[in-house]
C-alpha cells in the first residue's frame, strides 16, 4: 500500500512539473487577446509616500473647481524635496470628537499657490477614531482610496491605490472642532 501511495505521489509531481514547464510542447499557446493583462502592474512608477500637513477650515471653503462639495481640510504635502498643495472635498461634515467618524472625500494635489494647476485627483474613505480620546489628545485616522486623474510628475500613478494615515489635533477653545491634521499619503 505504501508503494502504491509513493507511485501516485511521484506520478502527480511529474504531471505537475510537466504542466508548468516552459518547454512543454503540449501546453496551449495563448495569444495576447486571450490573456488578462494588468496594466497597473506594468507601470514603471514606484511607490510614493508624502507627508501632509493640513488645517481645518470651518466654516468650510468653497471647492476651487466649483462643485458644491466643501473644503474642510487644506494644506501642503511633501514628497521628498518637492512640496505641493493638497485639499480635501468632504461629503459629510465632521462629527463631534467623542465619536468615531467615518468619512468619504475627494482629494486634490495641485501646484503650491495655484489650485487650478492640478496634478492628482482621487478619493478616499476612512474613519477618524475619536471614541476614547478627549479633545486634549490627538485622534487617529486611516483611509484607503484610488487615484482617478494624474498629470505631470504624477502621471505614472494613475489608477493606483492610496493609503492615508495620521492624526487629528483638536482645538483647545472648547469648540469640539479639529485644528489641524498631520499624516502620510502612500501611493502604491
Amino acid at each position: 500500500m505504501k508503494k502504491l501511495i509513493f507511485v501516485f505521489l511521484f506520478f502527480g509531481i511529474a504531471m505537475l512539473y510537466n504542466s508548468c514547464s516552459d518547454n512543454n510542447p503540449s501546453a496551449p499557446q495563448l495569444n495576447q487577446s486571450d490573456q488578462v493583462v494588468n496594466t497597473l502592474a506594468k507601470k514603471s512608477a514606484l511607490n510614493l509616500t508624502g507627508t501632509a500637513n493640513t488645517l481645518f477650515n470651518f466654516p468650510p471653503l468653497p471647492d476651487p473647481d466649483g462643485s458644491d462639495l466643501p473644503v474642510f481640510w487644506k494644506g501642503t504635502i511633501d514628497f521628498g524635496d518637492d512640496t505641493y498643495g493638497i485639499y480635501f472635498l468632504s461629503y459629510d461634515a465632521p462629527r463631534d470628537y467623542s465619536q468615531a467618524s467615518p468619512y468619504y472625500e475627494d482629494f486634490v494635489i495641485h501646484e503650491v499657490g495655484n489650485e487650478a494647476y492640478v496634478y492628482v485627483k482621487g478619493w478616499n474613505a476612512g474613519v477618524v477614531t475619536n471614541a476614547n480620546n478627549p479633545p486634549d489628545y490627538p485622534s487617529k485616522f486611516l483611509a484607503n482610496g484610488k487615484i482617478d486623474e494624474a498629470y505631470g510628475p504624477f502621471d505614472g500613478w494613475l489608477g493606483r491605490n492610496t493609503h492615508i494615515r495620521g492624526e487629528v489635533i483638536w482645538r483647545t477653545d472648547g469648540s469640539g472642532l479639529p485644528e489641524r491634521a498631520e499624516g502620510t499619503l502612500r501611493i502604491n
